[in-house]
């Protein structure tokens, strides 16, 4: 089988699995504990991670909260934000295109009082600014617009986003779950306020997440308790995943550029071989800037699911999320795809270990599938 599903979930590295390994069964102690060596060094563990993590994403080690995931992380700072904004500042603004970790938390808020409206995208997935300008002429609490979208790829103009929002007076959260290790960014240049990351994206364990909040914000918790992680996430700290997600951060920011390269280099020939056999072949958001590595593949017309006939390779029609549903992309849906061609499309998310031998057998299958489809 080819692993060609990376941007749902990627390798935990062995180096890494070992450190947390050792941390689990030999420096167990409770990094809470600070009146003992064992968890005065429990503690460093997780202050080494955090500034490894600053590092990689351009922020303030005491702007990085660890969570569970980039889920918890994205709960959090959207009922954080509007707990404390919901009376003066009722409206929460979303792509259209946004992970479920984000739509449905606004939902909810939606359910609680707020005004939350989902923006339109383009054909090609893309922010349309024109009505981000228009329904920022209410008071706005927060804009929340995903760095790279984990289906299509497609990148947003973050710049000119956060210019509108914060002249407006709004806060603005990126999802920038897929960008660590694929595109080198920096938050403070970014200029946004919040962002959220996981660990198993980026070749790091399940289960530890990240979230950014710049200094001076304040968030009401998610989760209350015994007052870890300057409050806003309290319960024991996994000493052991933070560590995992530490070591992966520092070496996908050290790595981004020759990872970068290499994806790219593997996209273009994957999408160059499927387009010359399938001629009638669509790559979702193909005309603008992509994330490296992500490729999805729509072929109109076809009778049938074109995944299934790919029986080598482990891919996926969306987002892991969507796919437990068995309900066609809202992403793709979003950006006018019908649903039909929605739900037979397949997205190839390419990484680290994926060899051109792998793009080969890939591309094979592809148009050998949509041939007999077609």
């Amino acid at each position: 089988m080819i692993y060609a599903d990376y941007n749902s979930t990627t390798p935990c590295l062995r180096d890494i699995a070992e450190r947390m390994l050792d941390i689990q069964c030999v420096e167990f102690a409770n990094p809470g504990n600070r009146a003992s060596l064992s968890g005065r060094k429990a503690r460093g563990v997780i202050d080494t991670a955090r500034e490894q993590l600053a590092r990689a994403v351009g922020a303030h080690p005491d702007e990085l909260i660890f969570t569970s995931g980039a889920t918890e992380a994205a709960n959090t700072i959207i009922f954080g934000v509007m707990e404390r904004l919901l009376a003066d500042r009722p409206r929460i603004l979303s792509s259209a295109i946004e992970h479920p970790a984000v739509c449905m938390p606004a939902e909810h808020c939606a359910r609680a009082g707020a005004d939350w409206v989902e923006l339109p995208v383009d054909s090609q997935g893309r922010l349309d600014l024109d009505a981000l300008r228009e329904n920022l002429t209410r008071p706005t609490a927060l804009v929340c617009v995903m760095a790279a979208n984990n289906e299509t790829g497609v990148l947003q103009d973050l710049g000119e986003i956060v210019r509108l929002s914060h002249a407006a007076g709004a806060l603005v959260f990126s999802d920038m779950t897929q960008m660590l290790g694929k595109m080198p960014f920096n938050v403070h240049t970014d200029g946004i306020d919040f962002a959220c990351f996981s660990a198993h994206k980026c070749y790091g364990p399940k289960g530890v997440g990240a979230m950014y909040k710049r200094r001076g914000l304040a968030l009401s918790p998610l989760i209350r308790g015994g007052g870890q992680e300057e409050g806003l996430r309290s319960g024991t700290e996994n000493v052991a995943g933070i560590a995992g997600f530490g070591m992966a951060a520092d070496k996908a920011a050290r790595e981004v550029h020759s990872r970068k390269a290499q994806l790219q280099r593997l996209t273009k020939q994957l999408e160059s071989q499927v387009l010359r056999h399938l001629p009638g072949v669509v790559i979702q958001s193909g005309d603008v800037d992509r994330l490296p590595g992500t490729s999805m593949f729509s072929l109109p017309g076809i009778r049938g699911k074109w995944l299934a006939q790919l029986p080598g390779i482990i891919a996926s029609s969306g987002s892991a999320c969507a796919s437990l549903q068995g309900k066609p992309s809202h992403v793709l849906r979003s950006m006018g795809v019908d649903p039909e061609t929605a739900m037979r499309s397949v997205r190839i998310s390419l990484g680290t270990p994926s060899t051109e031998a792998d793009i080969r057998e890939i591309a094979t299958q592809l148009i050998t599938g949509g041939q007999k489809l077609s």
